[in-house]
């Protein structure tokens, strides 16, 4: 698979034939700063559209495959991770304006083209990625938004991050101001646009002691999803829900995503409600 993408770009749309994939039925294309993949479906119920490049394409294919939808993933055009071993050259959007313009400008002309239900799905990385493209275009209007081991808030995960390795990632694209990370940041308004407009909101996270320790609270402490979805009924009137597990990271998608596309949440459900305080165990 790490031969699956080309390098050599233009800013002009370009069509490039995978090479592990069938003629007509995979195909990979840059439009701006988005290079965008897309997996044909036969008789296609839907399109599933991720984000954050390669690894996390490769997540969702069988599942989307399994599901009958054409697969929409989207990787930033910096970004040079694109097979195995090529982890050190990773360089993710972080929320970068005109790639998200990108991705849900093609997003809308797929969906157009293929029809039946838009998801936009995400695991850890993609799942910021697809909250942040789903709030700052809400006109994409997708049936669901599925957020799985994740976090809703970019500056918070930024000062869980540190001087390690994220940290220096996400400064790297964003400057690191907090002025920049808020810019980029998930918007509640756009998420209750979303919801307000017959959005169904999926958010899925693990609260297992090595998911906190792995990522320093980041996918689980109290910013990463549990005040988001607190803000968020606020800003609704309306009680929202949220769904927390103790698997492994990542395990909620690998072990549970074809009862997660069926509407069978893993986990238990808790209920963020508007005047009341974020629920006991939302959180680790």
């Amino acid at each position: 698979m790490g031969t699956a993408l080309a390098l050599a770009l233009s800013v002009t749309v370009i069509a490039i034939q995978f090479s592990t994939g069938s003629p007509g039925r995979e195909r990979t294309y840059a439009s701006g700063p988005a290079i965008l993949t897309v997996v044909e479906q036969p008789d296609a119920r839907g399109v599933l559209v991720t984000t954050g490049g390669w690894a996390y394409c490769q997540q969702v294919r069988a599942l989307a495959r399994h599901s009958r939808l054409t697969l929409l993933c989207g990787r930033f055009q910096k970004d040079g991770y694109v097979g195995p071993g090529l982890r050190s050259r990773r360089h993710l959007d972080w929320g970068n304006a005109g790639y998200l313009r990108a991705l849900a400008r093609e997003a809308r002309r797929l969906h157009a083209r293929v029809g039946g239900e838009l998801l936009l799905l995400g695991v850890s990385y993609s799942g910021f990625g697809v909250a942040a493209l789903a709030s700052h275009h809400p006109e994409l209007r997708p049936d669901r938004l599925i957020v799985i081991d994740s976090y809703l808030d970019l500056p918070a995960r930024r000062a869980a991050a540190g001087t390690g390795a994220t940290g220096r990632e996400i400064d790297a694209e964003t400057g690191g101001s907090k002025a920049a990370l808020e810019e980029r940041n998930v918007r509640v308004d756009g998420l209750a646009a979303l919801v307000r407009g017959g959005t169904r909101l999926q958010v899925i996270w693990s609260i297992a002691p090595d998911e906190a320790r792995e990522f320093k609270g980041a996918t689980c402490n109290l910013a990463a999803n549990a005040s988001v979805l607190q803000r968020l009924s606020e800003v609704l009137a309306e009680p929202v829900a949220g769904w927390v597990t103790t698997n492994r990271h990542g395990h909620d998608l690998w072990d549970h995503g074809r009862k997660i596309l069926r509407g069978e949440q893993p986990g238990k459900k808790v209920m963020f409600a508007p005047g009341r305080s974020v629920p006991t165990g939302a959180a680790c």
